[in-house]
């Protein structure tokens, strides 16, 4: 897709999208309409500070991209003529990563004039930057989930499957149409074994959710909806890396039509938050509600734009 200004921004669907979008209709706002257009010098300061602020990262967020990157490198060389990295070695080149982008998130001043460009961690811009504890935990995290990687099934069947496929970071977001909309869905890992079968991976560094599920169901469309590739049966796996196991999910004609209708009736809620279809110009920001319980709000990567009115309000029981 070739960029071009618009004045709002254009409407797709995403498991991301949906995700914020029931976790907190304020936070959806500002993720996918306040913040438009906030990279220009001209913009309102409102919309370059929600700019700004969307390009927070967490540390946990942070290290889960630092960890998908390793596994496409890996699974790239040891397809290749390079020898298969170690665990060790991965978890150096993860440490390095780490390492440059908690020294980066020390240049607030530079941070504001490229936020695009340069890593800025929540707990630096909200606070004085992460407690020892948390350093040596994401530090255990990766040593983990570097070495469950390289022991993991799908890992393994990849290196010797005769078609592969990776994510990669520079080559962009994959999407295909459905009822007309752009939908975002790009696996982690797609292989198809010998026998025709098609996997699509997708690697966690956290604990289990019950939507994740779903995020496959939606790479399932995607491989069904490209032409490139002969029709196959799709299954799907999930590698939880932290705990160093996995869980295979199916994506038969069944799963796939139930995430049809889980998208539609998704993006049906969402257009009752625009004003104008046409457009997508969304609705008044103060149309977007606040989640009924604020005191997790802090952790927002937004809540410096919503904190007068958090702290406005008194929960309790009268």
């Amino acid at each position: 897709m070739v960029f071009e200004h618009r004045e709002h921004p254009e409407f797709s669907w995403s498991q991301s999208r949906r995700s914020t979008f029931r976790s907190c209709p304020r936070q959806y706002y500002w993720q996918y309409y306040g913040s438009h257009n906030g990279w220009y010098d001209d913009a309102d300061e409102t919309a370059r500070l929600a700019y700004r602020l969307k390009k927070l990262s967490s540390f946990y967020e942070f290290l889960g991209g630092a960890i998908h990157e390793l596994a496409a490198d890996a699974i790239k060389g040891a397809r290749g003529d390079e020898p298969p990295l170690t665990a060790d070695e991965l978890f150096q080149v993860g440490r390095d990563k780490l390492n440059r982008a908690y020294a980066q998130s020390k240049r607030l001043k530079d941070w504001k004039r490229r936020p695009n460009r340069i890593t800025m961690f929540h707990d630096f811009y909200y606070g004085t930057g992460p407690s020892r504890d948390m350093i040596d935990r994401i530090r255990d995290r990766l040593r983990t989930c570097t070495e469950n990687l390289l022991e993991s099934e799908s890992y393994r069947e990849a290196l010797q499957a005769p078609f592969v496929e990776v994510k990669e970071v520079d080559r962009g977001p994959e999407f295909f149409t459905f009822e007309g909309y752009t939908v975002w869905a790009q696996p982690d890992l797609l292989y198809r074994t010998g026998d025709g079968e098609y996997h699509v991976v997708d690697w966690k560094t956290g604990q289990t959710d019950d939507t994740h599920p779903l995020q496959l169901r939606t790479y399932g469309l995607y491989v069904q909806s490209r032409a490139d590739l002969e029709p196959h049966a799709i299954v799907g796996r999930l590698e939880y890396l932290l705990k160093g196991s996995g869980t295979t999910v199916p994506l038969g004609s069944s799963e796939l039509d139930a995430e049809q209708r889980e998208i539609r009736d998704s993006i049906a809620a969402m257009q009752k938050y625009v004003a104008d279809p046409s457009t997508n110009a969304a609705r008044p920001k103060d149309d977007f509600p606040l989640k009924d319980d604020t005191s997790e709000c802090r952790y927002c990567k937004f809540y410096e734009l919503c904190q007068d009115e958090i702290e406005g309000t008194v929960a309790g029981p009268f």
